[in-house]
């Protein structure tokens, strides 16, 4: 059995804390039920059929008309509070929510039983960089005593408090900028600089949450640590993961100001890129800051600041080039999911992730044997993922797509991998199923633009 150390799965985020929250007041205590409209409770039983099927415009359609003839449901404030977050419609998104916490019920406005909706309410703050009203709900909202899986709120709200009086993510520099890559496969690679330090190989992948360092580069650059959570990574193997800010961030033209950071040992990543040392990893939040393409055939990765100017010349650009427009949806802090299929079998949210390294697509066992996808686990290899060494095998997807209709991308024999434990994300853990993970081969032979202002990827 070879082992072949990889940059695959490297991602978690705090959304793993959030399914502890629930789960334990699920096992905690039993919600009382509240009189309703008949009429309400059969939308309330469409709306969430539609959502655990991640049709979130659907289901809002129905959780709209339930909250016609139930106007201060808390549950359906959340709800709807809920897919406006996944939209991105913050300013909707935080009004649902603090609606739905104005009209909880008195049996469950105390802790712990307000934590999963604090928690929601705190993600709208996370979008907008209001770390320091962050800060305050996570203290609220992890109880007097931060025990067992109220510790990732403490950990968080610790981090915050990092910012206290400063700007985060404080850009600097011109309309645009390019920064060309070191190496494209099997993972895009690009310099860049903390704390105005000497240049450094970061990954690309939107596989991960905030900007992450090597463990012993945020010790070299000074970065500021205020504690840490337990990250899942391949194979589902778990690793403490450092919190933390940096002062800058250069890359290319641009210097980022107070950055959050998150620390991991990165040494497993280097050795299938060409001996590269890479030191971390430019993940989604960081991304998410910019109007930002993943050049792969131009082997470049563009960052464009979210002007109203910068957003015309892209609809521009749309205008006259050959392109495919695909919605998505933002789910939790990080995860970008859209619509595709995999062989013959019908669609599915896909988590686009770009940072499985040389491969395309993976999934759990069940959806590949629904595809027709065969796994000879007898040629098993040992991967090294963020919290440890776990089996994978070679996969080969004979048809692979996302979007739909005239904004259809299709790619055939797209390599992948399947693993003794696939990603945690997979699967219905979130409260609807995501069906796989797409990923660098999928895109390798596009130009990948990610606008969080319009919520679409845009494939040139």
């Amino acid at each position: 059995m070879k082992l072949r150390r990889s940059p695959r799965r490297r991602g978690c985020s705090i959304g793993c804390g959030s399914t502890l929250v629930l789960l334990l007041a699920c096992v905690v205590v039993v919600w009382l039920k509240e009189r309703i409209d008949p009429g309400a409770q059969a939308l309330i039983a469409e709306a969430g059929a539609l959502y655990s099927e991640g049709r979130f415009d659907e289901a809002e359609e129905a959780y709209l008309g339930a909250l016609a003839l139930a106007p201060d449901n808390a549950a359906i404030l959340e709800r709807l509070g809920t897919i406006a977050l996944w939209r991105n419609d913050l300013q909707q998104a935080e009004g649902r929510l603090e609606a739905a916490l104005q009209n909880t019920p008195w049996y469950r406005s105390f802790w712990p039983l307000d934590v999963n909706l604090k928690y929601r309410l705190g993600m709208t703050y996370l979008r907008q960089d209001r770390f320091t009203e962050l800060n305050q709900l996570y203290r609220e909202a992890r109880g007097p005593v931060a025990i067992g899986p109220f510790q990732f709120l403490d950990a968080f709200a610790e981090q915050m408090a990092l910012f206290e009086g400063q700007t985060p993510y404080e850009i600097e520099g011109p309309d645009e900028t390019r920064v060309d890559f070191i190496v494209t496969d099997p993972l895009p690679v690009v310099e860049l600089s903390i704390n105005g330090g000497e240049p450094i190989c970061f990954i690309v992948d939107t596989g991960g949450m905030e900007l992450v360092l090597d463990d012993d580069l945020a010790e070299e650059v000074g970065a500021q640590i205020a504690g840490s959570f337990t990250g899942s990574y391949g194979g589902q193997k778990e690793a403490a993961t450092g919190l933390g800010r940096v002062d800058s961030v250069s890359i290319g033209d641009f210097i980022v100001r107070n950055v959050p950071v998150h620390t991991l040992d990165t040494d497993p990543w280097s050795s299938d890129l060409g001996g590269l040392e890479v030191r971390g990893v430019v993940s989604t939040r960081f991304l998410m800051h910019f109007l930002a393409t993943i050049d792969y055939p131009g082997g470049a990765l563009i960052l464009r600041r979210t002007t109203a100017e910068n957003l015309e010349a892209l609809e521009a650009e749309l205008a006259s080039a050959q392109t495919k427009v695909i919605p998505f949806w933002l789910i939790e802090t990080h995860y970008i999911v859209a619509w595709g299929t995999v062989n013959d079998i019908d669609p599915m949210l896909f988590f686009v992730d770009t940072g499985l390294a040389g491969g395309g697509f993976t999934a759990s066992e069940s959806v590949l044997e629904e595809a027709g996808i065969p796994v000879d686990w007898t040629q098993a290899e040992e991967e090294a993922g963020g919290g440890g060494a776990f089996l994978s095998v070679d996969i080969v997807v004979d048809r692979l797509t996302l979007g739909s209709g005239e904004n259809e991308v299709v790619e055939i024999h797209v390599p992948g991998s399947a693993s003794e434990a696939p990603p945690s994300i997979l699967g219905d853990t979130l409260g609807f199923r995501i069906g796989g993970l797409i990923s660098h081969e999928f895109f390798r032979g596009h130009a990948l633009t990610l606008d969080f202002t319009g919520m679409r990827l845009i494939l040139q």
